[in-house]
């Protein structure tokens, strides 16, 4: 009986060491590290419509045909700009342009491109480019800047106009013209 129990002691060993062999032998390869996913630095946005409030009262909606974000700033860069702009009492400005971008940390704006600002009591500025610089609340228009209101045409290299367009520095060239009827400064 003893060979009995060696022979099952032999083949219960046996089929513990076949057992063990077969584990490590199947077992899988540890997989390769995988590549970290870095998120992408910027967001493309297409026909993109931000509006911001503060305590309830609107003070811009910005429209553009194509917007990208930079997503560690915030910054953005813009095409097709269409922007309002409201005011405290009730009168806004818009804003349109071919291209621009905003800088999140400042509040400020550059646009360039067919830059067309009007208000909302009829006054119109017209230039290449434009700067809003947020903290200053100060529009800084250069390139062929014209502004215009009821009868009154004015031509400069630069304007810096503050309280929307109601109070303008206009520099380089500059020449105002009253009494004028249309767009082209005559009577």
């Amino acid at each position: 009986m003893e060979n009995k129990y060696k022979i099952l002691i032999g083949a219960g060993v046996g089929l513990f060491i076949a057992l063990v062999v077969w584990v490590v032998s199947t077992t899988p390869d540890e997989p390769p590290p995988s590549e970290k996913f870095a998120p992408p630095s910027t967001m493309t946005y297409e026909t993109n419509n931000i509006v911001e409030e503060k305590n309830g009262v609107k003070l811009f909606e910005l429209n553009s045909d194509k917007m990208i974000v930079d997503a560690a700033t915030q910054n953005a860069e813009l095409e097709g700009v269409h922007a309002k702009l409201y005011q405290e009492d009730g009168k806004f400005v818009e804003l349109t342009a071919q291209r621009g971008n905003y800088e999140h940390q400042s509040g400020d704006i550059h646009v360039e491109g067919d830059v067309t600002v009007t208000d909302s009591e009829g006054a119109k500025l017209i230039s290449g480019k434009l700067d809003w610089r947020g903290k200053e609340e100060i529009l800084i228009a250069t390139e062929n800047v014209q502004i215009s209101k009821d009868d009154m045409r004015a031509y400069g290299d630069r304007a810096e106009a503050t309280n929307g367009l109601r109070h303008f520095n206009l520099k380089g060239h500059a020449h105002i013209l009253k009494g004028v009827k249309d767009a082209e400064g005559k009577q």
